[in-house]
């Protein structure tokens, strides 16, 4: 059995564990690193799953192995940050889940850190309660991708639910986090559709007045996620949502350059005047910078926010790469009064402005659940109706 940075939060004791996993089939084995007899083992099968929320909830029981800090390292750990730290009762050690509610540092030498971190548990034994804790208790939580074997049984799951849904009556109840679906999928559509019918795709930014410049957008059907791009000239691209629809794409760059030193290409995508908010991509010729802006995007310990608290959104938990050919004067906003054009702020996890953007995120994503839901059940339709044989 090959442990290969992964961890596990236990359905048996909410603790995070190093594991490996087996796909047998329809279920999934994981065998914990520090535990090798088969009675610890946590097995799931497909028929586990009722809904799409329960597996999108059951992914986030998995992540890449969190990191321990070296001595020297320790001014990485900063207040409202989240962390993975020990906590021992009964003189058994577990991992959980705490955000650094104080830092008390104190000059050391590099080779012995005697700083003390206060933590605010947020599940497990001490859940609620605030402790103080050593550098040595903490470890730094990390992102990217986990085992594909995983995200394979995931698809599983998820084949399994649109086959249920496709024999039972629709409805709207229930909505589901998806993060590989994201309504980003009824605009590559229209898009498409609107090309077709005009003929060279012209179109207009929504916001901008002025001109008809050349709107084209080439997706890669067959989208990979990032370990499996070359470098072939093809571009690596993030899909946002939930952007204001007065958002300036060189406020946009900007920003991320402030914050991450990268400079990206943004834009910001027409939108329907019945909708409230618009779409938009970062665009980059590099997967790892393009990594780097993700993990910041994706950050538990904040939300990059407009100035109106909206919160942004990324589509989907994955990297993409296809041709991405787009006339940026086209999608700048032309606004006469800067004043009127949404800013960007980032607010930190413990803040008043964090609760608000969280709740406005989860607001947002029940929406975009829905609309999921109605994607499938007008694509199950039209299949009936256009290729009846088929369907049959």
């Amino acid at each position: 059995m090959i442990f290969d940075g992964l961890d596990f939060r236990s359905k048996k004791d909410d603790a995070w564990y190093a594991c490996g996993v087996v796909l047998d089939g329809k279920k999934l084995r994981v065998k914990f690193k520090d535990f090798v007899e088969s009675f610890h083992d946590e097995v799931f099968s497909i028929a586990d799953f009722s809904t799409h929320r329960e597996i999108e909830q059951f992914l986030l029981r998995f992540r890449p192995t969190s990191m321990p800090i070296e001595e020297n390292e320790c001014s990485k750990v900063i207040e409202g940050m989240m962390v993975s730290a020990t906590y021992t009762r009964d003189g058994l050690v577990r991992f959980f889940d705490a955000i650094v509610d104080a830092v008390n540092y104190k000059e050391h030498t590099p080779g012995k850190c005697i700083c003390t971190y206060l933590l605010f548990w947020q599940h497990g034994p001490a859940e609620g309660n605030i402790t103080a804790a050593s550098i040595d208790d903490i470890c730094l939580i990390m992102s990217g991708a986990i085992d594909p074997r995983v995200t394979e049984f995931a698809k599983l799951v998820r084949e399994k639910l649109r086959g249920a849904s496709s024999q039972s009556s629709f409805t709207s109840k229930a909505p589901f986090l998806s993060k590989k679906t994201s309504s980003n999928q009824t605009l590559i559509k229209l898009q498409a559709s609107f090309s077709e019918f005009s003929g060279d795709g012209d179109s207009r930014n929504g916001g901008s007045s002025e001109g008809r410049e050349k709107f084209k957008i080439q997706l890669n059907d067959q989208d990979r996620d990032m370990g499996g791009v070359k470098d072939t000239g093809f571009h690596h691209y993030i899909i946002l949502e939930n952007l204001e629809k007065n958002l300036s794409p060189v406020l946009m760059t900007e920003f991320i350059h402030e914050h991450t030193s990268i400079t990206a290409q943004a834009y910001v995508f027409l939108s329907l005047s019945a909708e409230t908010y618009a779409r938009g991509a970062l665009v980059l010729n590099s997967k790892s910078k393009l990594k780097r802006i993700y993990e910041f995007i994706n950050n538990p310990n904040h939300f990059i926010v407009s100035s109106s608290g909206r919160p942004w959104v990324i589509a989907e938990d994955m990297l993409r790469n296809g041709t991405f050919n787009i006339n940026l004067q086209s999608l700048q906003l032309k606004c006469k009064n800067q004043n009127t054009e949404s800013k960007l702020i980032i607010v930190r996890l413990g803040t008043d402005e964090y609760m608000r953007a969280k709740q406005l995120k989860e607001i947002y994503m029940e929406f975009r659940d829905h609309v999921n839901i109605l994607v499938e059940k007008l694509d199950m339709e039209e299949k009936k109706n256009l290729n009846p044989s088929s369907a049959n």
